[in-house]
């Protein structure tokens, strides 16, 4: 039964009950996962072994592939986590891990067939790759409801229940795409006021105005890592949560 996207906000929510704290430490132990598999090749880190990679771009490009993977089978577990809460089951630490646990090769083949199409996708216009994106949502959930099903077969049963419903989708999560551009807005509000109230040639202007400018952007970034905090389980649990209502 279709329901409405505030209901399934809201029922995303609910299902939150008790798991949100642990959606939390799943997104943040992916995110640690990923800062450190990263400085093994990013020069950034500056430590001896991101030094040695960067040298050879052939290393650095098959390190940040096989970065991708794990970081996409990790995602993939959460994506499991969240859909068993909407069944009233409890999110563990343990669901980030559960593709490496059943048959990670399929997975990973699953995961690189589906990004390659999109990527492809993309490359030709970026419309058609974000509707591909969108028609291929709900394929994280069939893969684990019906994991003896083909990879094409996933992708294309996904295709299939997502018409007439991907505009739906994009709404649901535009919702929350706008909650982050609140501190943008606030950054951008603010430049504003002080280009009308403060002659723009003055010492005021030039020391007030670099403070925004640079110090804001900083300001802005942790606004939007807070905001993540509170939007991330949510628009996640909604996500699930309208796939089991289609």
């Amino acid at each position: 039964m279709l329901m409405k996207n505030s209901d399934l906000r809201r029922q995303g929510r609910e299902n939150l009950r008790g798991n949100y704290l642990v959606s939390l430490a799943n997104f943040s132990i992916i995110s640690v996962i990923g800062v450190v598999l990263q400085s093994f090749y990013s020069p950034e880190f500056g430590n001896s072994v991101a030094e040695f990679t960067s040298s050879s771009p052939v290393l650095t490009f098959i390190l940040s592939m096989v970065t991708s993977f794990i970081m996409a089978l990790l995602m993939l577990g959460l994506h499991w986590g969240f859909l068993d809460i909407q069944d009233g089951e409890q999110m563990t630490v343990g669901h980030i891990f559960l593709p490496y646990k059943y048959n990670p090769m399929k997975v990973v083949s699953y995961t690189f067939r589906k990004q390659l199409w999109i990527t492809l996708w993309s490359l030709l216009f970026i419309v058609p790759g974000v509707i591909k994106t969108y028609a291929w949502a709900m394929s994280d959930y069939i893969y684990y409801e019906e994991p003896e099903l083909l990879n094409r077969e996933i992708l294309a049963k996904s295709e299939a229940l997502m018409q007439g419903h991907k505009w739906r989708l994009f709404r649901l999560e535009f919702y929350y795409a706008l909650i982050y551009l609140l501190p943008v807005l606030f950054w951008m509000a603010g430049l504003l006021y002080f280009g009308l109230t403060v002659p723009e040639n003055s010492e005021q202007w030039m020391g007030i105005g670099f403070i925004w400018i640079f110090a804001g952007m900083f300001v802005v970034l942790g606004l939007t890592l807070l905001l993540a905090i509170f939007v991330e389980p949510r628009r996640n649990s909604a996500r699930a949560a309208f796939y089991t209502h289609l």
